[in-house]
């Protein structure tokens, strides 16, 4: 799901690095900041898989969103205070299993008979774009790359990782209107984004937003859960 459409606030987290190697290499860190986004992104897809992580509190309520994301399959859980949601997207069709006080939030109706248990989302309904962004590796690494003209930062290190930053607007996906972006990409191969920080002024409050990514590479295994009533079958709206 998108982060805006959610929760319409960013987030910070603590992060950790999911790629290291054993020498340094100057030159990637000199490289303009389009090319070591796109060399970070060709990582990425190269590498398969990941898992994206975030946690904050937002106006007092606690918040996380951990994603397992692979090029044909996902999960993501998303925790706003009370509300639970965990979304597993599998052979192109989504599942939600929701808490009470997350129908409500998401489908603007009251179903407690509907809590807890997976719903079936088909490509055709009009909620499958809702709960299907950014789970998938291809969508989840389309929110990553910072936009307009692009500056680097010096080295630094991220939980003992080398990474050089590419700072630019953040990426319209995240939903902030204006502010900076800042995508950390590993300098030592392979180059993947390591950590993503966002912020903005919003209501008069400087946000900051932090993803961290790890676990490059690992195997995803993600099933269809069973059982799983089609939300056509529900009372839902659809």
């Amino acid at each position: 799901m998108t982060l805006a459409s959610t929760i319409g606030l960013v987030t910070t987290s603590a992060v950790h690095a999911g790629a290291a190697g054993t020498a340094t290499p100057r030159n990637f860190a000199s490289e303009p900041g389009h090319q070591i986004i796109a060399t970070a992104l060709a990582a990425a897809s190269a590498m398969g898989s990941v898992t994206a992580s975030s946690s904050t509190t937002i106006s007092g309520q606690d918040y996380s969103l951990v994603t397992v994301s692979s090029a044909t399959a996902g999960q993501q859980i998303l925790r706003v205070g009370a509300a639970k949601t965990l979304v597993r997207v599998v052979d192109g069709t989504v599942y939600i299993n929701d808490t009470d006080t997350a129908i409500q939030a998401q489908f603007g109706v009251s179903a407690p008979k509907y809590a807890n248990r997976w719903i079936e989302i088909p490509p055709g309904s009009s909620h499958f774009a809702q709960f299907n962004t950014f789970i998938l590796l291809p969508s989840l690494m389309s929110e990553v790359a910072p936009a307009g003209a692009l500056t680097t930062t010096k080295m630094t290190t991220v939980d003992k990782t080398s990474v050089v930053g590419v700072t630019g607007r953040p990426n319209i996906h995240l939903g902030l209107a204006s502010g900076s972006e800042t995508l950390y990409v590993a300098a030592n191969a392979p180059h993947v984004p390591v950590r993503l920080v966002a912020s903005d002024v919003v209501q008069g409050k400087r946000e900051v937003f932090v993803i961290s990514f790890a676990h490059w590479g690992q195997r995803v295994s993600i099933r269809r859960p069973t059982p799983s009533t089609p939300i056509a079958a529900t009372s839902l709206p659809k």
